[in-house]
């Protein structure tokens, strides 16, 4: 059985840290919570992310908007949430309904105050990220938790498989930054074991179940897991076949357990970071 990179300990780390920001702020960080409709995905990341950064002295203001709602309406509460001082960072709660083009919604958004990273401000701030960047929550996520670990990028043989806007692009560029020697996979690439099997690091993020199976790494290999998925007995899986791949490589995240929890735990982290810096500058 190979090491698991588990993402508790790299989440109490951020906890923590967050926790000392928080108690030495002369005012109590906020984040504006966003979410338009029902959905149960959204309902159940605001319920357990509101829980995280409450634990750290974080206020959480929920902005629960009608499903009907337009982009014109939705443009008018988040106007509002931008110029509100007491709110130190909104995030929006996805999935949005089908009338509300995320990338648009997205664009919404203050980039000083987009906990998540995804406006095209902060997603371009990935090409050459500073310390206090916003840079997309999930990509910076993998990052935390490889540096906790203390996994070498200068020079390491990295496979990245997605190439999402959201998390493989950035975590692409943010790879590239530490050194590291980067292939990028996508739906088109027409032999992925052969990409795969020469790595010494492997980070899949397509959302497609046991995509990476144990015939595709290398026996020194190290494996992150960022996708969600679910099975069809309604359980949460990544896209590796955890199974058989933790038997043969060095070192792997787990499903659940693995990159989610170090993200919403880097939630809590930047939004103690903004308010810092503000009441610095």
């Amino acid at each position: 059985m190979s090491k698991l990179l588990k993402g508790k300990p790299v989440a109490q780390a951020l906890l923590a840290h967050a926790t000392e920001l928080t108690a030495q702020s002369r005012a109590k960080p906020c984040v504006a919570m966003v979410r338009v409709g029902d959905d149960s995905a959204a309902l159940g990341y605001q319920r357990s992310a509101s829980k995280v950064l409450q634990q750290v002295g974080i206020e959480v203001q929920p902005v629960e908007l009608d499903q009907q709602t337009n982009l014109s309406q939705l443009k008018q509460t988040i106007e509002r949430l931008n110029h509100a001082p007491e709110i130190t960072a909104i995030l929006i709660l996805e999935p949005l309904p089908a009338s509300l083009p995320a990338a648009q919604v997205q664009e919404l958004l203050d980039p000083a105050k987009d906990i998540d990273g995804n406006t095209r401000v902060n997603l371009g701030r990935s090409v050459s990220p500073r310390p206090e960047d916003l840079v997309p929550l999930t990509a910076a996520a993998v990052l935390a938790l490889l540096d906790f670990y203390q996994i070498e990028l200068r020079g390491a043989r990295v496979t990245l498989v997605g190439d999402s806007l959201t998390v493989g692009r950035p975590l692409a560029n943010l790879l590239l930054d530490r050194s590291a020697t980067l292939t990028v996979c996508d739906s088109s690439t027409t032999d992925l074991a052969a990409a795969t099997r020469g790595a010494d690091i492997v980070i899949t993020a397509t959302g497609q179940l046991d995509l990476l199976t144990a015939e595709m790494v290398a026996a020194d290999a190290i494996v992150i897991d960022v996708g969600t998925n679910y099975d069809a007995a309604g359980k949460l899986r990544g896209d590796v076949d955890f199974a058989a791949v933790s038997q043969k490589v060095r070192a792997i995240t787990p499903v659940p357990g693995g990159i989610g929890a170090v993200t919403t735990a880097l939630l809590a982290e930047r939004t103690a970071q903004i308010l810092s810096r503000a009441e610095r500058d």
